[in-house]
């Protein structure tokens, strides 16, 4: 009974290290920097985002920065996506404008088609 309850709790220690280790790796410290993140109102510690994370679609708030076929999408695009609302994208390149932004500069690059090149802006905050 006792090593019945000792794996028991053993099990569950270790699924929660787990999960503690998974949540606590998170994105990489340069993607850290202060001043990036946006404190939003009913989002609160913990809340998903899509930031730098590929998708079959690009949300309502999102910019993408790449573009690439995947069987994940059916054979459809692929987009790495930008959040433009929690994050400050200033000096970023990217494929399309979210609405709050403006753009500086532009270069042709191959990053925003799987076909060739296409255009590549770089944002500023409005």
């Amino acid at each position: 009974m006792i090593r019945v309850l000792l794996r028991r709790v053993g099990t569950t220690l270790a699924a929660t290290a787990f999960a503690a280790a998974s949540v606590a790796v998170g994105a990489s410290a340069a993607d850290a920097r202060p001043g990036d993140r946006v404190d939003t109102t009913g989002q609160g510690v913990g809340a998903a985002s899509l930031h730098r994370s590929w998708a079959c679609d690009i949300p309502s708030g999102y910019a993408y920065s790449s573009v690439r076929i995947n069987t994940r999408c059916a054979w459809r695009y692929e987009y790495y996506l930008l959040d433009a609302v929690n994050y400050n994208l200033t000096g970023t390149y990217a494929c399309s404008i979210p609405s709050g932004y403006t753009y500086t500069a532009s270069r042709l690059g191959n990053n925003c088609s799987t076909s060739g090149s296409s255009y590549e802006y770089r944002l500023a905050k409005v």
